[in-house]
Parts: C-alpha cells; structure tokens; sequence
C-alpha cells in the first residue's frame, strides 16, 4: 500500500497549541503561551523584531563604550572648558573669562575633539547660544576655524529663524561673522549664502523697519562691505528708493539716526567697487547728497553724510561739496549747532587754496562778518581750527583782525577764547606741519615709515658720492706724489752708483718723504673703506710701505 499524500503543515497558531504542556499531557508547568483565559498568539515576526531590538541596544552600548574611551584621550582641559558653569547668578568677570577660555581651547582642539565637542555641546542649542551675551563668541569661533560642515549647520539654524534673530544684538553679530567667512570662501557655503541673500534683498514693510533699526542695520552695512556683482547692485537698488528720494512710504533713510550709518557706509565702499552698475546706483546716492548739503548739513543725523563725504569720499565728490555748496553757505552753517562741526571738516580736509579763498571771499570780506563768527557760540569753533591752519602770512592778518577788535572791546566771551587761543599759539609751527600732513591724509604711518627709510638712503648714497668724489681727488693727488717721489728716488740711486755727481740733498728728500706719509695716514683715517672706491688698493698698500722703508733707509744714511 502506497503511504497517503502528507498533511500539510500546520499554522504558526496551531503549532503554538499543540506545544502547549495542557494538550500533550506532560507535567511541565504552564508556559507563558498555555493560559486557557488569554489565548494568545505571538508570530514568528515580533521573535525578529525582539532579537534586531536587542542587537540595536547592545549597539548602542557599544558606542557609548567607545565614546567613553574616545573621551579618556582627549585633553582634560577641553572638557573642563565646555563643562564649566556659565549660570546666569555668576559674575561677568567670570563668564568672560570662562567664554575666552572655550574659544582657546577649541581653536586649539584636534579634529576628533572639535567634533565631539560640536556634537555635545554646540548641535542642539545653536540658536539658544546665538542669543547669549557670552555664548555666541563660541559660535563666532567655530564659523571663523572650524570645518564648513559645522560652520553651514549653524548658518543654516541661523538663517532659518532670522526674522528673529536679526534685531538680536548677539545674534547679529554671528550673522556678521557668518557673512565675513561665506565672502572669504564662496564654494563651501553656496546654499546659505543664496538663503541670506534671498531674504536680504526684499523689499517688503519688515524690511523697511529693519533698515532703521538699532541693530538690524548692522547687517545691512556689513552686507554692503561684502556684497559684489549682481548681489550689491540688487540691495542698492532697494536703498536707493529710501535715500534722498520719494516713496509712497515716507521712509527716508538720510536723516535718521541709525539709516544715515547706511549711507555712509555706502559713501565708504564706493572707491573699492568693481560692477559698473553698482558705481552708478552709488554715485547716484552721492549726487543727491551733495545737492542737498545746504540741509542737510543743519540735521542732528543728516550732517555726518556730508562730513563722510569729506573724510572718505572721492575726490571729486569732495571737490564739488567744497567749491559749489559749502563755500557758498559757510558763515550761516558755521553758527549752526550742527553745520559748525562740517565746517570743522571742510577747513581741515581742504586744500590751502581753498581755505585762502575762503578767507578772502567769506569770513574777512568785512569786519562785521568777521566780528559775527567770532563771537558765535557755534561758529567760533571753525574759526579756531581755521587760524590754525592758515599759512603764517594769513594768520597774522587773522590775528590783526582779532587784536583790533580786542583792543575795542567787541569781543564777547566766545570771542575772548578764540583770542587766547590765537595770542598762545600765534608762532608755534607745529600747525603749518599739521595742515601739510593733512593735505595727504591717506598716508599711513608705515607709509610714512617708509619714506623716511627711503630718505636716509637718498641721503646716504649722495653722502657716498661725495665721498668718492673726494677720494678720487685724492687719488689724483697721490699719484703726482708719487711720481716726483720716483724721481726723486731715480736721482738718490744715481747718486749712490756715482759719487762724483752733485751731492744728494737728504734732508729735502726726508721732507718730502714725510709729507707723503702724512698724506697716507691723513687718506686712512679720512677713508676707513676706500677698497669700495679704489680697485687697486692693496697696489696703493705697498707703495705706502715701500715710502716707509725708503724713510729709515734715508734718515739711516743721514745719522
């Protein structure tokens, strides 16, 4: 009989039952699965799902080993840096020296434990830490020397939550820092800089309030500084509509306390920009600047635009203020509260030309005006640093002006300061050196250091020339010396060979002798190093020495 066809194989729940003690009869106790009131089935998947559980914990653990291992190599002065309290109740003392202290030991860290570090400390609390007073530094030290993975990590945080952040005066700063590194290396950080400047160049009523906001605008002057290309000129664009010009928003960015920094910072960066376009957008901006210098030089904020301009714009921005506004408008805005102190910057950054004229068309054209700026409580002021930068002929004039109106008692108490600073100083030279030394104000004392290097080695080589000059007419000299002392020499010979000739004259010969050797020594002490001038020194040497022997040799014969 053939065997029957096998019974195919049972479920994983009808396994679970037939295994349990109850239904084979053995007297095992009860398993887990062997419960007549919970009937219960675990499949085959959850004993998989069990052991991957286990092997993930065991992992885990594993890593954590390591970790603790990895952390005995690193330097304890690391962790001790990161760990240390940084509370609130704590002193300021304190918490900057703890905050200086993480910043050396994390630019001093090895890569390993820069990463640890990072990952401990720094991943989960970076927008916490940009808002901190001390904490931020942290992250300003890791955008500037650490890895760009951790520097895009934390831009990207950053970024992500700039509506907040950006009137943040701490988290500013990191933006700053941020932006000051994206611009030193471009490709490690395209991403966020698309991000930043996406958000930077909208123009849209948030971005109109940060533009004159205490701390916002800091960025936008920092992104002025590092913007180039097409980024620069769209954000100008944008600040061109608020500076000097009409909006439906009457938001004007000139005359307000922290929006004039905006445009000088704009003023600033004009000379160093490459883009064409944005030259135009900014000398645009500087053109209507200058046509509205007569106001603008009266308002609290407005008037360090025209005195930008003066200190740092170029030169024919600051050739059209001087000679077609401000020479114009100078004894009114000089006894301005604030137009007195643009008055102080055109004297100071012009030429003496242009104080000449100023002299002779404005303030001495007449006694009373004269008389009116001096005695101003706002104008005597530029009437001061004027008379200090005068040539000494116009400040004896100045001074015959103001001894006159002493002497008739028209001076008021304003009016006696500028007399007492004009009698204390009236030949003192130091101003006219002054006045020179700021008609090139861009020099810079290494500049200057190095003019003067150049100078003494002007003066040292023309010291040299002269010198060799000298010696070669020494050497002329010495040569007929030493002819006659050759023929001289000739005739002694003669003489010695031949006694019947007329008798040698020795003493004539011991004198000559003695002259030329005064010659040698006087050239020797004269000329310490005459090898640089004369080739054939160490010929003259010999010759010199031979002049010696031939001496004794004669004073010899005459003893």
């Amino acid at each position: 009989m053939s065997n029957p066809i096998p019974i195919e194989i049972n479920s994983d729940a009808d396994e679970f039952q037939n295994c349990f003690p109850s239904n084979t009869g053995s007297t095992a106790p009860q398993s887990l699965y062997d419960n007549s009131n919970i009937f219960k089935i675990l499949p085959s998947q959850q004993f998989v799902d069990q052991l991957e559980q286990v092997d993930d914990e065991f992992d885990l653990l594993n890593q954590e080993m390591k970790n603790e291992l990895q952390i005995d190599n690193f330097k304890p002065s690391l962790l001790e840096a990161f760990q240390v309290d940084m509370s609130s109740y704590i002193t300021h003392e304190k918490l900057t020296k703890n905050s200086r202290r993480m910043q050396y030991e994390y630019e001093n860290a090895k890569p390993k434990e820069r990463e640890y570090v990072f990952q401990t400390f720094i991943l989960n609390y970076i927008v916490n830490l940009s808002l901190d007073k001390y904490m931020h530094y942290i992250l300003e030290k890791i955008i500037e020397v650490g890895p760009p993975k951790y520097r895009n990590i934390i831009l990207d945080q950053i970024f992500n939550s700039i509506n907040k952040l950006i009137t943040d005066l701490y988290a500013c700063k990191v933006m700053q820092k941020g932006l000051e590194i994206m611009a030193q290396f471009p490709q490690d950080s395209q991403n966020q800089f698309q991000k930043y400047l996406n958000f930077i160049i909208e123009d849209n009523n948030f971005m109109k309030k940060l533009y004159t906001h205490k701390i916002a605008n800091q960025i936008f002057q920092k992104s002025l500084e590092v913007f180039d290309g097409k980024s620069l000129h769209s954000l100008l664009l944008n600040l061109d509509k608020y500076i000097l010009n009409i909006n439906q928003k009457q938001i004007e960015l000139s005359t307000d306390q922290y929006g004039c920094l905006i445009v000088n910072k704009i003023i600033e960066i004009l000379p160093k920009q490459i883009d064409q376009n944005s030259k135009q957008v900014a000398n645009s901006i500087i053109m209507r600047a200058i046509e509205n210098s007569s106001c603008l030089v009266r308002r609290q904020y407005a008037n360090y635009i025209i005195q930008q301009i003066l200190e740092r714009g170029q030169e024919c921005h600051k050739r059209k203020l001087l000679d077609e506004n401000l020479i114009k408008d100078f004894v009114s805005m000089s006894m301005d509260k604030y137009g007195s102190n643009v008055a102080e910057k055109a004297i100071i950054y012009s030429g003496p030309q242009w104080r000449q004229k100023l002299w002779e068309e404005e303030v001495a054209v007449s006694e009373e005006s004269f008389r009116k700026l001096v005695n101003d409580q706002f104008a005597n002021y530029p009437i001061q640093r004027l008379y200090e930068y005068l040539t000494q002929e116009y400040r004896n004039e100045f001074f015959g002006y103001l001894q006159k109106l002493h002497e008739s008692n028209f001076l008021n108490h304003h009016g006696q300061i500028v007399w007492k600073f004009a009698l204390v100083n009236l030949n003192i030279n130091r101003f006219a050196q002054r006045a020179n030394k700021n008609l090139n104000p861009q020099i810079s004392s290494f500049q200057e250091r190095n003019i003067q290097i150049s100078q003494q080695q002007l003066n040292q080589q023309f010291s040299t020339n002269n010198q060799y000059q000298q010696y070669q007419s020494f050497l002329q000299q010495q040569q007929y010396q030493q002819q006659q002392q050759q023929l001289m020499y000739n005739y002694w010979v003669q003489q010695q060979q031949n006694p019947s000739q007329q008798p040698f004259d020795y003493q004539q010969y011991q004198a000559f002798l003695m002259q030329n050797t005064m010659l040698v020594q006087q050239s020797q002490q004269m000329y310490p190093q005459p090898q640089q001038f004369y080739p054939n020194y160490q010929n003259l040497q010999q010759n010199n020495s031979q002049i010696m022997q031939t001496l004794k040799m004669v004073q010899n014969q005459s003893d």
